[in-house]
């Protein structure tokens, strides 16, 4: 009895599960003179063990044993009836399984369940008596009591993992929520959370995937088959948008897996998709209850993140607005009238003093130009209208002037380009038709826009080329856009006759230097 309160005091000593179960078979190998002990946790299911802690067995032996039990033969019979079970010699049984390859003999036998309240956590087994032929029923009965003990330590040690779990996933969504809201970038922060919650959950992968213009789009990933940047094209997957947290079995090219889906929604706005794996069998179920919480508190800090990058975006563009008005109604106008007088003041000058005039004219005309050019800048709202979409438009308006519609070619992601680019880009565009219809004569004009490693913008018409007479200042401009951003514009002529235009800039700098 005295041996028995020390080993119900030792196993209640420590509040890690782990350490507790390996407590448990120590002790319990110890009061009954037992040389081999296993406690086997019992999965969801009820029928098979998802966890086998073992003593008297080094881990060279288990390696060479191989798959740990399943729950079967008399392991199984206590599993199916939760009782007691005492046998002199295992092969024997009628229940006896046998042993795998390279397992130890094993003769004697003794095993009992540990019961949380009315649950069946598992069962300690012990086999082979030291000193005798079997277990006697004494050591029963002192099993059945320090089962009955472990019991106890055992939902202890769950309780405090569970806490302590908890205040891991409240400790995970803190950071994500307030990263978010002090700016760090959204990808940033989900890359933190897939890495984090995978580091939690001992999953085999996590993603969370953001809807993207009815698309829906991998922003983090530590899933090799699921890379960052990748469209979800999985209709089970696209289906969880809409759905509620659910945990299915899915097969992956022959392998299962346990997969947990929780949808990212605000109210019924979509905002993308939780995804974790875990190979079959493992403990996914454990952490259901945690990753759901975890999932709404991510939905709350993206949907807060959102709307405050929403208003800082509104107040931005109320000032672009306000900067874009009075640079047109007062600088430009000024600017115009200034011009004007000095094209009056021409006609009555000399033919030196009218020629600086007019060349003083030419620069008004060229600042003018380059600030209509910032005032579209400062009027196009990020996301508010696709690059690809602006640049067809452009085409479609210079048809106008030159008489019949240019040529349009477009390469690589156009549209993933960087704001500051999107906008020289346009104005480039602009320049290079705006000299063809009004200096070419030509009757073709091919446009492209190649994004890879650089950004190549090129116009090419089939006209008379530039002449010498030819207002360069808008030209001049679009050669300091691309100096200021490392790369270059070349101007001459092309293959057979006419211009050629081409300007590029690396994609890398997307800021001027």
């Amino acid at each position: 009895m005295s041996a028995l309160l020390d080993a119900v005091v030792a196993v209640s000593s420590n509040l890690d599960l782990a350490d507790v179960l390996h407590r448990i078979v120590l002790a319990a190998c110890e009061l009954v003179d037992a040389t081999y002990g296993a406690l086997g946790v019992i999965g969801p299911s009820g029928k098979d063990l998802v966890e086998f802690v073992t003593y008297g067995v080094t881990d060279e032996e288990r390696a060479a044993i191989g798959d740990l039990p399943h729950g079967r033969g008399l392991l199984g019979l206590i599993i199916d009836s939760p009782q007691p079970q005492r046998v002199a010699e295992i092969a024997r049984h009628p229940e006896s399984y046998g042993f795998p390859p390279n397992h130890p003999p094993m003769t004697s036998f003794l095993g009992a369940p540990v019961r949380i309240r009315d649950e069946v956590f598992g069962n300690l087994y012990l086999t082979d008596k030291r000193g005798a032929p079997e277990f006697s029923v004494d050591d029963e009965a002192v099993l059945v009591a320090l089962a009955s003990a472990a019991g106890i330590a055992i939902e202890n040690a769950r309780l405090y993992d569970r806490t302590r779990s908890q205040q891991h996933w409240i400790d995970t969504a803190y950071r994500a929520s307030s990263d978010l809201l002090n700016g760090v970038g959204e990808q940033t922060v989900l890359q933190q959370v897939t890495t984090r919650v995978t580091e939690l959950t001992a999953a085999t992968s996590c993603f969370v995937a953001r809807t993207v213009d009815g698309a829906l789009v991998v922003r983090a990933s530590t899933d090799p088959g699921h890379p960052e940047g990748s469209e979800v094209a999985d209709p089970g997957l696209r289906a969880a948008l809409l759905g509620k947290p659910q945990t299915v079995t899915v097969d992956d090219e022959g392998v299962s897996r346990t997969r947990f889906t929780a949808p990212l929604r605000l109210g019924d706005v979509p905002l993308g998709v939780l995804v974790v794996d875990w190979l079959e069998g493992d403990r996914s179920l454990e952490h259901v209850g945690g990753l759901t919480s975890f999932a709404h508190r991510l939905t709350v800090s993206l949907g807060a993140a959102t709307a405050q990058t929403d208003r800082a975006r509104s107040v931005l563009y109320e000032d672009r607005d306000r900067i874009a008005r009075d640079m047109h109604d007062h600088v430009i106008q000024r600017l115009f009238a200034t011009g004007m007088s000095l094209q009056s003041a021409a006609r009555a000058s000399t033919p030196a003093v009218r020629d600086r005039l007019d060349r003083a004219v030419d620069d008004i005309d060229s600042a003018i130009k380059d600030i209509r050019h910032t005032i579209f800048g400062l009027h196009r709202q990020v996301g508010s209208r696709a690059l690809t979409s602006e640049i067809s438009a452009i085409c479609r308006d210079a048809s106008v002037t030159l008489g019949f519609p240019p040529e349009l070619r477009l390469t690589g992601r156009t549209d993933d380009l960087d704001e500051s680019v999107a906008v020289d880009v346009l104005a480039v565009l602009r320049e290079g038709l705006s000299n063809a219809a009004r200096h070419a004569g030509a009757t073709a004009v091919q446009v492209s826009v190649e994004v890879g490693d650089d950004v190549t913008v090129s116009v090419v018409d089939d006209g008379q080329g530039l002449g010498p007479g030819t207002r360069r200042s808008g030209l001049d401009n679009l050669a300091r856009r691309a100096r200021h951003r490392g790369g270059s514009m070349e101007l001459g002529p092309g293959e057979s006759a006419g211009t050629r235009l081409v300007w590029t800039v690396p994609v890398d700098e997307a800021e001027p230097a």
